[in-house]
């Protein structure tokens, strides 16, 4: 077993552009040969088992570099349930080769004003962060798809057991994890195991045990999404847009400034064909009047999953003072 030590550093992950690059560097011939064991901080290890001199090598970093990236979010999703002051961050303490081992630890960046700064604090919400990817793991496993939002509601609850178990929280109030941000979360971890092959294998190793990950299971986001909606309503309207990001290719979709920035499909064929053949001229900045088709989804909990828009109709094109300018060449 190779092993890479301490010496590649503490990084906070998700702030490492290039992670990839970093396996790639380090994981070399020339690491030393050391005797397998658990780094002294480590809270938990994702290995993927490769098959040697298999093509297409790059899966395996991808698919590590994907998962640390899920971890990552995932956890600033359950420090919700606790406290919404928390930020958690992974810490990288070893790399294995052979078969690829990562062994990350969890720390807390910041924590709320008042809260008790000792180990044993921090190390509570650790475990906490810990257990529950584990939960998570280790309930995906063996499923070839998710059919029942009662599955979902099962796993946001055993995650809010667990965060009661810290007894961190002097109220006694913890807040479940919100069932969009749980789905986001598996379709994360989900979409980062899709680059190995069959013949791979990955695992999920921590104190609780050693979890598979489901290399099999396939989902689409659109389903996750249908799964925790309980009503949709749709509205229609006359907004003014002002433009982002547009669409030149007519196969994608706009962005545009509304309070904050929202993507829309535009629906307006001949509108469109006039745009795509120069006849209209909309540039970002500009503004636009139309008809627009709102699509809110509602989960069981009665928060909003997410929100669609569709623009039935341009009405009008508002140029801005800047293009106006240019024009002028002022």
């Amino acid at each position: 077993m190779h092993r890479l030590g301490s010496r590649v550093g503490k990084c906070g992950l998700g702030k490492c552009a290039d992670f990839e690059n970093l396996f790639l560097k380090f994981l070399s011939p020339m690491l030393l040969l050391m005797p397998d064991s658990k780094p002294v901080n480590a809270d938990f290890c994702i290995r993927i088992d490769f098959e040697k001199s298999s093509p297409n090598p790059e899966r395996v970093f991808q698919t590590m570099t994907e998962m640390i990236n899920a971890f990552q979010e995932f956890d600033a999703h359950l420090t919700r349930t606790i406290d919404i002051k928390i930020e958690p961050i992974l810490m990288l303490e070893d790399i294995e080769s052979g078969s690829l081992k990562t062994w990350l630890s969890s720390l807390l960046k910041r924590v709320p004003d008042g809260a008790i700064e000792s180990l044993d604090w921090k190390q509570v919400v650790g475990h906490y962060l810990v257990k529950s990817k584990y939960i998570v793991i280790k309930w995906l496993d063996g499923k070839t798809e998710i059919t029942d939002s009662q599955q979902i509601i099962d796993v946001q609850y055993e995650i809010l057991e667990a965060a009661k178990e810290t007894k961190i929280n002097q109220m006694n109030s913890y807040a479940p994890i919100q069932p969009k941000l749980l789905v986001q979360s598996i379709n994360d971890i989900n979409t980062a195991l899709k680059k190995l092959d069959k013949k791979d294998k990955a695992e999920f190793i921590s104190e609780n045990g050693t979890a598979n990950f489901n290399l099999d299971l396939n989902i689409a986001p659109k389903t996750l999404e249908e799964l925790i909606t309980k009503e949709t309503i749709s509205s229609e309207s006359t907004m003014i847009l002002k433009v982002k990001k547009p669409d030149y290719l007519g196969d994608s979709m706009w962005e545009f400034h509304y309070d904050h920035v929202i993507r829309a499909k535009i629906l307006h064929e001949e509108w469109v064909n006039d745009f795509q053949n120069r006849k209209i001229d909309v540039r970002p900045g500009d503004a636009i009047r139309a008809r627009v088709r709102t699509i809110v989804r509602y989960g069981y909990d009665n928060t909003i999953v997410d929100t669609h828009y569709e623009i039935l109709k341009v009405d009008e094109i508002i140029v801005s003072n800047q293009s106006k300018q240019g024009d002028f060449g002022l």
